[in-house]
């Protein structure tokens, strides 16, 4: 089809440069996070790592990639370019490049916290292979909607003027947002469930302990809480990221154009910045590669 939608690019609010700038900058961030990160747990964790920490790389890697992605977009959509309005093939590479991986790691999360469930609630340790399954799974899911919608030449620019996605206009375009809303809603359940449920069995396990071993109540009290808040944050950060999109989503379903360039400017930001929150909250959950990360960017740990 090829068509060119230079017009959503004339009514971008509240300016064309607002978010390209907003996207390489969120970028450079992503990229330099993540590659610390990663030389972190190389050098020091690479040995002896559990399966959490490896999916959290994993999410990582794509993160970064997502990072690249969007750096491209964001310097591709500078207007003095402008290149994703004027060439079509140029909004298709960033479904390629920046969407899929990004649509990807949303869903990831989703298993290391279903990990974290299992293993704290339950006390389930299965096998890392069932879990790389899953990834797989979320990687395949993503690929193939973005096949089937750069086959079919079923995507345009939206209206944040900075990333092009489904077009819901088409057959194939409706399919896509249908089938990744589906995903990503269970994605969120997930989420949900598997955190809320992790914070709950932590203050009751604190009361067993204060019970059953006679531990100081207000030291036990203060861990459960510690605990707690973190978990609820990342709880908080993940949904707050990941909701905007399945709002996309939703509204792809019905009519776009509810998606306004007013609308769009508040909402692409917020998913975008999913790309930093988790290489942020992984180091939050990971005390010991916080520490060695600090290490590694110049600040001395303390003895």
């Amino acid at each position: 089809m090829g068509r060119l939608v230079s017009e959503d690019y004339d009514n971008i609010w509240p300016s064309p440069w607002v978010l390209p700038i907003f996207s390489i900058v969120m970028s450079f961030v992503c990229i330099l996070l993540g590659y610390t990160i990663l030389y972190t747990v190389y050098k020091h964790f690479r040995k002896n790592s559990h399966i959490d920490i490896k999916l959290a790389v994993c999410l990582t890697i794509m993160d970064m990639l997502t990072g690249l992605g969007w750096l491209i977009a964001g310097i591709a959509n500078l207007p003095p370019l402008n290149l994703y309005s004027k060439y079509h093939n140029w909004c298709v590479s960033v479904e390629i490049t920046g969407n899929t991986t990004m649509v990807a790691s949303m869903n990831i999360i989703a298993v290391i916290a279903l990990e974290r469930c299992l293993l704290i609630v339950y006390n389930i340790k299965l096998k890392d292979w069932v879990y790389w399954l899953m990834v797989i799974a979320c990687i395949s899911m993503a690929s193939i909607n973005t096949i089937m919608v750069v086959i079919t030449d079923s995507i345009k620019l939206m209206a944040s003027g900075v990333f092009c996605h489904y077009d819901e206009e088409t057959y194939y375009g409706l399919i896509a947002h249908i089938f990744m809303f589906s995903f990503s809603t269970v994605a969120i359940a997930v989420l949900f469930v598997s955190y809320v449920k992790i914070v709950l069995f932590r203050y009751k396990h604190s009361q067993i302990q204060q019970l059953q071993l006679g531990l100081d109540p207000e030291k036990v009290k203060k861990e459960t809480k510690r605990t707690a808040i973190k978990l609820i944050t990342i709880l908080c950060f993940n949904l707050g990221t990941i909701t905007p999109y399945c709002v996309v989503q939703l509204m792809g379903l019905f009519n776009q154009k509810y998606f306004s360039p007013q609308v769009a400017f508040f909402v692409v930001p917020w998913t975008c910045m999913d790309i930093i929150w988790n290489s942020c909250l992984f180091l939050c959950m990971q005390e010991d590669i916080y520490v060695k990360w600090k290490e590694t960017i110049g600040f001395k740990s303390k003895d």
